[in-house]
């Protein structure tokens, strides 16, 4: 989202920086403290919330403060305990806007009691250059992959939230399928039909999953599901969980497939379909980077997002 603001030129000031360490977040704190008080800051954004969204509601002042919101930070964060349910609404009581990754988030936000008009859903947008269709046996050469194999993707964190057990479990059941899982995350007890490829750089992930004949997002909960949209303008069909976002993304029997959260048999035969129906995959594939191309380019998306700031500058 950064690089698309600036490539409107948009003037973008980065005060918290990611990290995996929650103690790491203190010396972005200052940061951000610091950027705060010392430039000319006409918008406050803050993604992530509530461990970026602290210091700006502290220190907002007469500074408009928008929040994004992305999944889990919606989704599981605020559920967890008092404590976590008071800092999100600390954030929100001090927010003028909210922005969500879906509609789904929206309405989960306005559950917690925010204002209706308050909030906009703008999706994560897709580099539709970038996730393109590429010839699939050069795709497969990259990574060692076989021509004639029949390959499911699962492209991301390899956590339990993700459904990577019920994938592994759908594994078993498909054994003349190559699941290839890419990403970072301890590699847990699989079948010989199941190769892990570790953390993808992004220049490397289009190719990857032009390599795929499908992918999979089995997720217990999801704000979006971004890998859906860039597995779609590639041509890719999809299987992903009927929650969160991702019924926005995938029209069932049309892009892709939705089952039902947790559901191994369920999960298995979608797969199982899409591997024995391969005109049903290309048809897929062609409608979703359609729907791709018209809802989700990150260009259109940018310039919504754009004018959600406009309204809070003179």
């Amino acid at each position: 989202m950064v690089d698309d603001l600036e490539n409107c030129d948009v003037q973008v000031i980065k005060a918290v920086k990611k990290s995996t360490n929650p103690l790491a977040y203190a010396p972005f704190y200052t940061e951000s403290l610091v950027n705060s008080l010392n430039r000319d800051i006409d918008i406050l954004q803050a993604e992530y919330i509530p461990h970026s969204s602290i210091i700006p509601s502290l220190l907002k002042n007469k500074r408009p403060l928008v929040l994004k919101f992305h999944g889990d930070d919606a989704l599981i964060y605020p559920f967890k305990n008092r404590f976590n349910r008071a800092l999100i609404n600390y954030s929100l009581n001090k927010a003028d806007h909210v922005i969500t990754c879906s509609e789904a988030l929206k309405n989960t936000i306005i559950s917690l009691g925010y204002e209706r008009d308050k909030v906009t859903a703008i999706a994560n947008g897709v580099d539709i250059d970038k996730f393109r269709p590429m010839d699939k046996n050069y795709c497969r050469e990259q990574f060692n992959i076989s021509e004639e194999a029949c390959v499911c993707l699962y492209a991301g964190r390899l956590h339990p939230m993700k459904g990577i057990f019920e994938l592994i479990e759908s594994a078993k059941l498909n054994p003349d399928i190559t699941f290839i899982f890419g990403g970072p995350g301890q590699i847990p007890k699989h079948m010989s039909n199941c190769i892990f490829l570790g953390d993808i750089s992004p220049e490397k992930m289009p190719v990857l999953m032009n390599a795929a004949d499908f992918l999979v997002l089995p997720s217990h909960s999801e704000g979006l599901g971004l890998v859906l949209l860039e597995s779609l303008a590639c041509e890719v069909p999809v299987i992903a969980s009927n929650i969160g976002g991702c019924p926005e993304i995938v029209k069932d029997g049309l892009s892709g497939i939705l089952i039902s959260p947790k559901d191994i048999v369920g999960l298995s035969e979608a797969i199982k379909f899409l591997k024995l129906n391969p005109d049903q995959r290309r048809k897929m594939g062609i409608i979703g980077r359609k729907d791709v191309i018209d809802n989700y380019d990150a260009n259109k998306l940018t310039e919504k997002l754009i004018s959600v700031h406009l309204q809070f500058t003179d």
